[in-house]
């Protein structure tokens, strides 16, 4: 008992030395990880955030909070939940809102949306479902949107932004399709991305692939944590940043 208290008291206050430990004394990297605690303790308080997937502004509404001085900009595409992500931060001057969804090409596409009352509201995608039906039986496709789509390299370059100290990523399987169709993943710090390893979504590149990928651009895991039969977040961050 005294132990498990220790180890939270670390989790909770020192998550670098929680991710040390894990990694080096267990010698496992698939754990799970608070990624807010971890941003509270290393993100640059003037940080430079980019989100993508905001859904309902729950993430969102934690960096503007925690972050005062921060340059948040949040990406949904989905009309009803773009509707409450806007309500949502309409307080924060640090928030500014987009009605896009990155994508390998800047265009016009289909989202295809769940039922936004259910647990899954966040499962929105470009792609056609096609695992997830099974990984979640109970989950509903019953809708459809067009969407604008817009790439990473020419959102930053519209908004003059000339570098990003966190790229937060629940694409619901696009996240390959972006950074791979990236010039600029270099000027990224951090990526904390949603990952596969089934393909939940018709054509998805899945985790193995995108993790070569980012090694080969200089990335390092940070933390895995890939606690679900289809998946779960990873935290990638560029060695050539301090």
């Amino acid at each position: 008992m005294i132990f498990k208290k220790v180890i939270n008291f670390i989790y909770l206050n020192f998550p670098n030395i929680y991710i040390y430990l894990k990694k080096n004394i267990k010698k496992q990297i698939n754990f799970p990880m608070n990624p807010h605690i971890f941003f509270k303790k290393n993100l640059n308080k003037n940080a430079i955030i980019v989100e993508a997937g905001a859904a309902d502004g729950w993430d969102t509404l934690f960096f503007a909070k925690e972050f005062p001085n921060a340059s948040i900009y949040s990406l949904e595409p989905v009309k009803e939940l773009h509707e409450t992500l806007t309500k949502k931060t309409s307080n924060f001057t640090n928030v500014h809102i987009f009605k896009l969804a990155f994508d390998f090409k800047s265009d016009n596409s289909i989202i295809y949306i769940p039922n936004l009352e259910s647990t899954y509201y966040g499962a929105a995608s470009l792609l056609l479902p096609d695992e997830v039906l099974n990984q979640h039986p109970d989950i509903d496709f019953s809708k459809k949107e067009n969407v604008q789509t817009i790439t990473l390299d020419e959102f930053l370059l519209n908004q003059n932004i000339n570098k990003i100290d966190l790229l937060w990523f629940d694409l619901q399987g696009k996240e390959p399709d972006v950074l791979f169709a990236s010039k600029k993943i270099h000027l990224i710090n951090y990526i904390y991305t949603e990952v596969s390893v089934v393909s939940n979504y018709k054509n998805q590149k899945l985790y193995p692939e995108l993790k070569k990928f980012l090694i080969n651009h200089n990335f390092k895991i940070i933390f895995e944590d890939i606690r679900w039969e289809d998946g779960g977040n990873v935290l990638f961050k560029n060695k050539k940043f301090f």
